[in-house]
């Protein structure tokens, strides 16, 4: 069996490589304290593998966004509302960023599914607005309560 940093072959994604590979430790580590070796590697697999190919598809994502995006004025603009919102609804938005960097009890797929629903809110606010003074953030908390349920 192949675990951690080396199994979760990604483009550099803000050290995650190596956060998955302790989240590998701390649960193969807990599979094997109740359950036999080949049940345990069974398990192991069925847990992790989609959060494991939710963060190398972020990582390239990632990657795309820096490499094609950052300079665009759109990207500026949803990315400046995206800190709005997480400052106007914590807890409810939180950036894709945010949520794998500094929330690790939240799994990367729910980061992942998360971000799609985030991004396509911040491209309906911001598809007909230059600015953050033009968003309409009464809409703007009528879509995250409609589409973005509580963490639990």
């Amino acid at each position: 069996m192949l675990i951690g940093d080396a199994a979760h072959a990604i483009v550099p994604f803000h050290g995650q490589g190596m956060n998955c590979a302790f989240e590998d430790c701390v649960l193969l580590d807990a599979l094997l304290a109740r359950l036999p070796w080949p049940d345990a590697g069974r398990e192991f697999e069925a847990q992790r593998r989609p959060d494991t190919e939710a963060i190398a598809d972020m990582a390239i994502e990632n990657y795309l966004e820096m490499r094609d995006t950052v300079r665009e004025p759109k990207f500026l603009l949803e990315k400046g509302l995206s800190l709005e919102l997480e400052r106007r609804f914590p807890g409810r938005f939180i950036p894709r960023y945010s949520m794998v960097m500094f929330h690790h009890e939240i799994p990367y797929r729910v980061a992942q599914e998360r971000g799609r629903v985030q991004q396509d809110i911040l491209r309906e606010l911001t598809r007909t607005v230059d600015s953050l003074a033009d968003v309409d953030f009464a809409h703007a908390e009528a879509f995250i309560d409609e589409r973005l349920p509580p963490l639990s």
